[in-house]
This record gives structure tokens, sequence and C-alpha cells, in this order.
């Protein structure tokens, strides 16, 4: 959730609190970060991996199908072309892309991303879908994915540790 400071303080809480689990499993907060860390300094994107996993100092990442790169830039335009008021990835069937877009949401709708870590029982770490497809015209990030592969540093670190500012009455 890239565009955190847009969202209300309930809302902030919220997905603080989710990321803080997700976190936890892999070893806390600073464990979670060097795991992002490591996605941002792994060139090309490691969404773009033919072996689908990226393998950290401490674990490794999986994901069920392999994600070609004309899927991943258009992915990447639609990520950076939504607005607040529309979070929606599928577009209008106007839309110049209307094909491209929706053979790339169906082809990626049930990427699901798993975060392990070496030596744990199964069950450790966590898993997540990329994408919550409520129906058939509507398709959103899941913003933890955002988090994880998209989103910069800063605003993650903002994300983990925001508390809500009391207002004087």
């Amino acid at each position: 959730m890239c565009r955190f400071s847009q969202l209300s303080d309930a809302e902030k809480i919220l997905l603080r609190d989710q990321l803080i689990r997700y976190a936890n499993t892999v070893g806390g907060k600073n464990a979670f970060l060097r795991i992002v860390e490591t996605i941002r300094h792994t060139s090309p994107h490691p969404l773009l991996s033919k072996t689908s996993l990226l393998r950290f100092p401490k674990g490794a990442i999986q994901w069920n199908k392999s994600i070609h790169r004309d899927n991943f830039a258009l992915l990447s335009t639609q990520i950076k072309g939504r607005t607040e008021e529309n979070q929606n990835l599928m577009v209008d069937e106007k839309h110049k892309l209307f094909k491209s877009i929706t053979n790339m949401l169906r082809a990626l709708g049930t990427l699901t991303i798993r975060v392990t870590l070496n030596g744990t029982e199964e069950g450790e770490g966590f898993t997540l879908k990329a994408f919550d497809i409520p129906d058939e015209t509507t398709t959103l990030l899941n913003p933890f994915f955002e988090i994880l592969f998209f989103c910069p540093i800063t605003i993650i670190k903002k994300i983990l540790s925001f508390t809500k500012k009391e207002t004087a009455e």
C-alpha cells in the first residue's frame, strides 16, 4: 500500500498490525525489512525469475507461476496508473489495452507468494495472494503483495512504525 498517507488512521492501524504479524512470522521487523531490501536489490526484478524462487540469507520466497516480462511491465503500468478513487486494475472494455490487461490479470489472478525460513517447520513464514478478485470486473492488488514487491522501503518503515497521534481537545 504505497499510498499509505491517503488512508484513514483506522486503516493505517489495521495495515500496520497485519504487516507486523507477517514480519513476526519471519523473525521480526528487521528481518522483514532485510527480505524487502533483498527484493529491491535483485536485478532483474525477482518476479521475472524463471524458477519462481528468490533465496535470501535466511530463507526463500516462492511463487506458483513464472511471470513473463510483458505481463510484468503491464502490471507495473497498471499499478502506477491507479488513482485514489479507483484502485481497480481492470479497465473498461473501451480501453485500448483492455484485452491485454484482461489476459494479464487472468494469467496472474491465481499468483500466490510463499515466504519461508530455512530450517523451519511447515507452516512457518506466510503465504499471500497477489490479487483480490471480488468479481469479474474488479481486480484489486493485495496491499501486502504491493508492499513486499513494489513499495519503497521508506514507506514500509512508516507503516511498521505508525502510531496514531492523539488530538488535543
